[in-house]
């Protein structure tokens, strides 16, 4: 039997559990040949590679659509591909066992290396496919259960047409967009749209305009303390929110030192069952791992890899699934009692009851995909590192949580007459607290107020009433975290979910890809589109076939096409990149006038940490700073203040940290703060 891994550790790993001797870079005996690529061996020809002409980037010779695609050896991995081919020669009679990684990834590798080597015996090649670690118990079974390598024919076609796909819009569009610029500028199919988000929610939150609300609070006393909240009856949408000059809250704060009780008039109770999170999968990992360590994408990738083929403590990190197969239970309980001694304090509070194959949170073989969920297999191992320690307890904890009981609880709504005037408030009272007994809570979590005890018709002192005016605040900038929830989620208009862009195993390296080319930045936790991305989405969204292209749902039907029907997704994407080239217009890249100088009319110019005077070589000293008192001053707010007009009120916080608010206005040439329309 000739077998092809996609790394040394797995050809390795293989080689122990068969008891197979080194060779000179692979391993083999009578009975087995064991042989491993490097990931991708090969990559898809240039274009120049098709014809010499093609090196110079021209608009005449585009779009490049080759006839038949073809491939070539990755630069560095000729050597490893000649060894590759030399054992599929020795051992052309031999059957194949494909052991590349388990995925649509790993298929294409192993597809690709077939090509080339010219291999024959499809007929009776077979499949390695699993997802737990390696060790040789699981890979004797593996090998027992093998299926015929043409049931995964359709993981191949899509990873063909995939990888084609990204080659043909990707190349065409860099170059076009490139040329017609004058500066480099990349495009690809699911990267784009991804900074497209990004620079569509930097603009919604650069264009926000706050509104001033007020709302009023009391205090009261139950033997603990409990709040509620003035009702604006008038205000469906935000009960709780008044208008600055509202009669009402103004009578109320006229009134309020007498408002001595207040009684709950209704009092509504629903029971209600939260049940534990579901097992990880690698996105649900990699967000967890961006707010709780601020380990990027990539990162956690990495060391959940080495936890896999290193430790052997975890299982295969690249899965999309979050449950376990139906036959799975004995797996999960043998971890169960392996881990529960070793782990005492995380497996507290536990109930192995749960591991059930009728418990389908868990155990569900209609959800899988590919891969179970990950899991540990083992104990962390002494010589691991911290951030391994890291990732490997938060998929622990995970484990061990959704073996908790639910957390059950009363939601209670309440109303409260305080001398007439009308409160409410939303609380809860905890029957069980289950999983979420030792679970820390999430930064964007609400937690609950607790009305516990809390009777209809009581009467409660009042300990106080408070005022309080407050802003309407924007959407939050992307993170990692809500960057991997929009490309596994992704919503259309209509709040419908949409097919997912990418796959658990690629939207790391495509958010690594945006941050190394310079058009993503992290500033803090936030994902912040750079000055280089925001001229690549605008000239594309001048365009108004490119900018549907790189929409969200338009990016997510094209995935959707690719697994549907890959003839037709390619033939589609050919019409669009050939239609792309015909009538796609560019701005060309350059210094762009923000506006004139107010001082000497010079150009005022975008700058590193400021905007600044075209003539400051000539003594002009003018310029408006990126930043004023912690607010961002964007190219928007510029242009407005070149304009003689005044900036949106923005978030401001002074030297001894003091938060305010405060529009910017250009005044004898300087920058002024105003609030009240009053200079501070």
């Amino acid at each position: 039997m000739l077998i092809l891994t996609e790394k040394p550790s797995v050809s390795s790993a293989f080689a122990a559990a068969l008891g197979v001797p080194k060779k000179a870079g692979f391993f083999e005996n009578d009975e087995y040949c064991i042989v491993n690529a490097l990931g991708h061996l090969l990559e898809n020809f240039a274009p120049e590679d098709y014809d010499p002409a093609l090196k110079k980037w021209s608009l005449q010779t585009l779009p490049v659509i080759p006839e038949q695609v073809k491939f070539k050896p990755v630069q560095g991995a000729e050597s490893q591909l000649a060894l590759v081919k030399k054992c599929f020669d020795a051992r052309k009679d031999d059957v194949l066992l494909l052991a590349t990684d388990a995925e649509r990834e790993g298929e294409l590798i192993g597809a690709e290396i077939l090509g080339y080597v010219g291999f024959r015996g499809y007929d009776s090649a077979r499949r390695f496919w699993v997802s737990a670690a390696l060790t040789p118990d699981v890979i004797l079974a593996g090998i027992k259960n093998a299926r015929p390598l043409s049931d995964y024919d359709p993981y191949k076609e899509q990873g063909y047409a995939r990888q084609e796909a990204d080659w043909l819009t990707g190349m065409n569009l860099t170059r076009l967009l490139s040329v017609k610029s004058g500066k480099l500028l990349h495009f690809g199919r699911v990267q784009t749209a991804v900074l497209a988000a990004v620079h569509d929610r930097e603009q919604a939150v650069k264009g926000f305009t706050p509104e001033k609300y007020a709302e009023a609070a009391a205090l009261l006393d139950a033997g603990f303390p409990f709040s509620v909240k003035l009702l604006n009856q008038s205000n469906e949408e935000f009960p709780s929110r008044f208008p600055d000059q509202s009669p009402l809250l103004a009578e109320i704060k006229e009134k309020k030192d007498s408002l001595k009780s207040g009684r709950i008039t209704e009092l509504k109770k629903e029971k209600k069952t939260l049940r534990p999170p579901q097992l990880f999968n690698l996105t649900a990992l990699q967000k967890e791992a961006s707010k709780k360590f601020s380990y990027t994408p990539e990162q956690t990738l990495t060391i959940a890899q080495a936890l896999y083929e290193k430790h052997k403590c975890l299982s295969y990190p690249r899965t999309p699934s979050r449950v376990m197969g139906d036959e799975n239970a004995g797996l999960v309980s043998g971890i169960y009692e392996n881990l529960k001694g070793v782990y005492p304090e995380m497996s507290e509070g536990t109930d192995p009851a749960l591991i059930s194959a009728g418990n389908k949170r868990i155990f569900n073989s209609a959800e899988l995909e590919d891969h179970h969920a990950l899991i540990p297999l083992a104990p962390l191992p002494d010589g691991a590192s911290p951030e391994e320690a890291n990732v490997f307890n938060l998929v622990l904890n995970q484990f061990f949580t959704i073996l908790m009981p639910d957390f059950v609880y009363n939601a209670i709504k309440i109303a409260v007459d305080i001398s007439g005037f009308p409160f409410a408030g939303n609380g809860a009272e905890v029957l069980q607290a289950g999983w979420k007994q030792r679970r820390e809570k999430d930064d964007d979590e609400d937690e609950e107020e607790n009305y516990a005890g809390l009777e209809e018709q009581g009467v409660y002192p009042v300990s106080s009433i408070t005022m309080a005016e407050k802003f309407t605040e924007p959407k939050k900038h992307y993170t990692y975290a809500s960057l991997l929830a929009l490309m596994e989620n992704p919503r259309g208009d209509d709040g419908k979910h949409l097919a997912g862009l990418g796959t658990p195993a690629t939207r790391g390296s495509i958010l690594k890809k945006l941050t190394g080319r310079g058009y993503l930045l992290q500033k803090g936790k936030n994902i912040l589109i750079s000055d280089d991305g925001i001229f690549l989405i605008e000239n594309i969204k001048k365009n108004e076939f490119l900018a549907n292209f790189i929409s969200i749902p338009e990016t997510t039907r094209w995935e959707q096409s690719l697994h549907e029907n890959t003839a037709q997704f390619l033939r589609d994407i050919k019409t669009f990149v050939r239609s792309a080239v015909e009538h796609t217009s560019v701005e060309t890249w350059g210094k762009k006038s923000l506006g004139k100088c107010p001082r000497c009319g010079g150009d005022i110019y975008d700058g590193k940490r400021n905007y600044y005077c075209a003539n400051y070589k000539e003594g002009c000293q003018f310029a408006i700073w990126k930043e004023i008192c912690q607010a961002a001053i964007s190219l928007t707010d510029v242009q407005a203040l070149l304009a003689g007009k005044k900036t949106k009120i923005k978030k401001c916080k002074s030297k001894a940290g003091k938060e305010f608010r405060a529009a910017f206005e250009l005044a004898n040439g300087k920058v002024e703060m105003r609030f009240d329309d009053k200079k501070i």
